[in-house]
């Protein structure tokens, strides 16, 4: 046990906020689908979630995190083009999340009507829509971050190719061979 605490590795900074943008989508996903259970069963706040109820929940949630997942890089980047990509990572995750979760939640028809459940609820409640613009502006915070760390990793090796001339070589190896 000592030896894989000492070799355990603590997550950086970029990973813990690349974690915490995944938790954050996961559960704003999954609020967003225990909303519609609740559009769809007015029933079901006063009374438990049935199976499928917290099936729904949970696979609005992974829906959304793997949308995250396949969006890649479009979340996070810096600059003008960063943001028209953060804005392009959010539609895309809206809509895929939806689409995921919907497939998942109820194969056939959840993928045809996933999307347009979201679509649906977020216009019957516009403070649900201007929450998940807030959520989707923190992920690309969070994932900036992540992006920032990871664009440092290729850093060095770039500086260094650049100092990588005939001079330099010269001047490194200088009194070496004497």
């Amino acid at each position: 046990m000592r030896r894989f605490l000492r070799t355990f590795r603590k997550a950086s900074e970029g990973e813990r906020a690349r974690a915490s943008a995944f938790l954050l989508v996961g559960i704003s996903s999954g609020a967003l689908g225990y909303l519609a259970v609740l559009h769809l069963d007015s029933s079901a706040l006063f009374d438990t979630l049935s199976w499928y109820e917290t099936w729904i929940v949970v696979a609005s949630g992974l829906g959304g995190m793997l949308a995250l997942f396949l969006s890649g890089d479009g979340m996070g980047q810096a600059g003008l083009m960063g943001a028209l990509r953060g804005v392009a990572g959010a539609i895309w995750l809206t809509f895929i999340g939806s689409l995921i979760g919907g497939t998942m939640g109820l194969p056939f028809y959840g993928t045809m009507f996933g999307p347009f459940i979201v679509t649906v609820t977020r216009m019957g409640a516009p403070i649900l829509a201007l929450l998940w613009v807030f959520n989707l502006i923190g992920v690309h915070w969070l994932m900036g971050i992540y992006q920032r760390e990871r664009d440092t990793i290729f850093e060095h090796h770039r500086i260094t190719t650049i100092l990588d001339d005939a001079e330099s070589l010269s001047r490194r190896m200088r009194g070496r061979f004497v």
